[in-house]
């Protein structure tokens, strides 16, 4: 595909949304459009409809449908990009903050849990890091991918204990 404007090759944006979908088990995305300004130069204001989420172009787009169609699913993949960012960041995405009332976890305290327990967290943080950032679009340094992947292994064990303590597990 080419952009309108520099005459420059775009990215297939919808072939990487659908991707993205299919590797998460969500629904393919679809899209719907409503045209804005004359026949002879259309802009499209586009609804992009992916697994649970909705996301419309903030403002019509310029040129062909099928190039808006593009621009929406680059703009939804920036938004799942960024998503992607807060929470590895440690952010809480689409979540309200916890009441004060309740006591948040010490995390200067250490704990002992089953080597098992660790590795297996550790490769669900791998497999996380790597399906939101693949290795062909992986723009983190070795040293940035090894402190997030250590920083959500620990989350992930922390998160696991926490929740075994509270439902009375102990392991062995």
């Amino acid at each position: 595909m080419t952009d309108l404007a520099t005459g420059e090759a775009v990215e297939n944006y919808k072939g990487l949304l659908i991707q993205y979908c299919q590797e998460r088990g969500l629904r393919h995305p679809t899209y719907t459009e409503t045209q804005h300004g004359p026949a002879d130069s259309p802009q499209w204001q586009v609804t992009v409809s992916y697994g649970d989420w909705v996301h419309e172009t903030p403002e019509p787009i310029p040129g062909s449908k099928r190039f808006a169609h593009q621009v929406a699913a680059q703009q939804v993949l920036d938004e799942i990009n960024s998503r992607r960012e807060s929470f590895l960041a440690g952010d809480t995405v689409d979540t309200p903050p916890a009441p004060i009332s309740e006591p948040v976890p010490d995390t200067s305290i250490p704990l002992e849990v089953p080597i098992p327990l660790v590795s297996s967290a550790l490769t669900i943080a791998n497999e996380r890091l790597t399906a939101s950032q693949p290795s062909r679009y992986r723009t983190l340094t070795d040293a940035e991918f090894s402190q997030k992947l250590s920083k959500l292994t620990l989350e992930i064990v922390r998160s696991l204990f926490e929740k075994a303590k509270a439902d009375k597990i102990t392991f062995q």
